[in-house]
């Protein structure tokens, strides 16, 4: 009898285990899907302003497409990504690189590394740095389609638009693409002797009524060929040129786009003193509100195409 007793103590605690392990599996199993369905996007248009430092990263994603503007100077553009991406989307339909400088370019490195890229687009020119030939070679391993854009250029996936307006010509060479470690003539000619930040691919984002200006690092020069080619509009958000230079963002040109949002990308105390005190007021001139990555972290702004917000 007691010998019967230990054989049905020892079946019921088996089952107990089962019955235990049958309910983590079933908790964990709810949990993954609301995690997913969390994670679920939506219809809106997301432009997020990573916080990188003193660099540039702008992440804009509506439903299952995704664009990225710039990789920031090091790796922390991959944390931007795990925080507004969905975890089992490892997919970008498309990288920009506005020009080939290591506070926007860097952290492209290790993006594709880690991301698969469907099409990578760059202004064509070299800058003789470790970190330009480590982001040429991963581009090329990629296998990626790279397009080198100029102005009224197109980028449409789905309702997002992307317009350039810088260049207005194309620049540097596609072979720089094409074969890692390029040099004498062809490493000559895509090489820019003047200042790369005026090179930047800039672009206009359009998502309905909603407009946002994406400028990289371009200063008065650049900004006031726009003017004068007349290719400017009214948009809802600026990002800020250059990190808040007193250099960039003229008044003559604030007062073409007339942003009602402005955002920096900056890095906390860094020694270039960006964002300086200039540039702040020529912004609150044009009645801009200004938000700044190295106050608010990750700047989201949210758009349904008539409006837009910006999460806190």
């Amino acid at each position: 009898m007691k010998r019967v007793l230990i054989e049905e103590l020892h079946q019921l605690s088996s089952q107990g285990w089962v019955v235990r392990w049958l309910m983590i599996g079933l908790l964990f199993g709810v949990g993954l899907i609301w995690g997913i369905v969390g994670n679920l996007p939506d219809r809106d248009l997301h432009l997020v302003v990573c916080d990188v430092g003193q660099g540039d990263a702008v992440l804009i994603h509506q439903g299952s497409m995704q664009v990225l503007v710039d990789g920031g100077p090091n790796s922390s553009v991959l944390d931007c990504l795990s925080r507004h991406l969905p975890f089992w989307d490892r997919t970008l339909e498309v990288v920009v690189l506005t020009h080939p400088q290591a506070d926007h370019l860097n952290g492209l490195v290790d993006v594709l590394e880690r991301y698969d890229v469907e099409q990578v687009v760059v202004n064509g020119l070299v800058n003789d740095t470790a970190g330009f030939r480590a982001f040429q070679e991963v581009v090329i391993d990629e296998g990626a389609l790279v397009y080198l854009p100029s102005r009224g250029d197109e980028i449409r996936l789905g309702p997002i638009r992307l317009t350039v307006l810088l260049p207005e010509e194309k620049l540097g060479l596609a072979r720089v693409w094409e074969e890692p470690g390029v040099t004498g003539e062809v490493l000559g000619i895509a090489t820019h002797q003047g200042d790369l930040n005026e090179t930047s691919v800039v672009l206009k984002l359009t998502f309905g009524k909603f407009d946002a200006l994406l400028v990289g690092d371009i200063g008065f020069s650049s900004e006031q060929a726009l003017i004068v080619d007349g290719v400017l509009s009214e948009v809802e958000v600026l990002k800020v040129g250059h990190h808040g230079s007193k250099y960039a963002s003229s008044l003559d040109f604030l007062r073409e786009i007339r942003p009602t949002l402005a955002v920096i990308s900056v890095g906390g105390k860094n020694s270039y003193g960006h964002p300086t005190r200039d540039t702040l007021m020529r912004l609150d001139t044009v009645g801009a509100r200004v938000f700044r990555t190295d106050v608010e972290g990750d700047v989201e702004i949210v758009s349904n195409g008539q409006e837009y917000w910006v999460i806190d």
